[in-house]
């Protein structure tokens, strides 16, 4: 399936595989339009039939980066995005991130997302605390889930449908509860297939080492595609690192 789901987009030196600068972010979509794909929003893509030629862009963690650098861009190039807002976090630094100590970046404020909802942005939840919501028990899972959806909601004035488990981590209970506090659908960086009806959706994570080659063999079909989908498979498994690390420091 055709969405790519990057994370933080900034021109700084940052650690990690995460960040992808927003002269390639910019260089990247011109690329892609240019082998005849088209960007189309989150629910257009769902509603509207999915083909093979559209991309949908999503962005993780809801970095400020993205409205300073990816959102004039995208605004410039009227193509619409989808951003996840981990919403304890509004306003504040990655906190949840053991990194963060190191290499702080900052998340939207309120005011920035409720401007970027007036202006072709979709904006979905990526939970509360940024945790690992397999590893919660089923009261800590609801309230990560339904509270998140609150907050946007009140924020942005209208429904929000979708959901992004931080880490990509999910399993049956947590498809089953997300659906039951009103989600539409929930989207992954995991491989695996759905275990509810299809609920949650797969996507391709564009990392700082990707090129615009290997992305577009990332919306393509074939073999390059399936050694796209091993690579991406292979980097989600070094998140379980990063929910360790947080787990030692309390973060759960």
């Amino acid at each position: 399936m055709p969405i790519l789901a990057f994370h933080n987009c900034s021109p700084d030196f940052l650690n990690g595989f995460n960040n992808y600068s927003p002269n390639r972010f910019e260089n990247l979509l011109r690329i892609i339009i240019k082998n005849n794909y088209k960007f189309i929003g989150l629910y257009d893509y769902l509603d509207a039939g999915q083909k093979d030629n559209h991309v949908v862009l999503t962005f993780d963690d809801g970095y400020e980066t993205f409205f300073e650098y990816v959102f004039p861009i995208l605004k410039n190039m009227s193509l619409p995005a989808t951003v996840f807002i981990p919403t304890d976090f509004i306003g504040k630094t990655n906190q949840w991130d053991y990194t963060g100590s190191l290499f702080p970046s900052k998340h939207l404020s309120q005011k920035q997302i409720k401007e970027l909802s007036q202006n072709n942005i979709t904006i979905a939840s990526h939970g509360m605390a940024h945790r690992c919501l397999t590893q919660l028990s089923e009261r800590l899972l609801r309230i990560e889930l339904a509270r998140s959806k609150d907050i946007i909601e009140d924020i942005i004035g209208r429904k929000s449908r979708f959901i992004s488990y931080p880490f990509g981590r999910f399993n049956r209970e947590v498809e089953l509860m997300a659906v039951e506090v009103g989600y539409r659908y929930g989207l992954s960086l995991s491989l695996r297939k759905s275990e509810e009806g299809g609920f949650t959706l797969s996507r391709h994570a564009v990392y700082a080492f990707d090129t615009p080659y290997s992305v577009l063999n990332k919306l393509d079909k074939g073999i390059f595609n399936k050694i796209e989908t091993i690579k991406g498979s292979i980097m989600n498994a070094y998140a379980g690192g990063t929910i360790f690390l947080n787990n030692l420091r309390g973060n759960k």
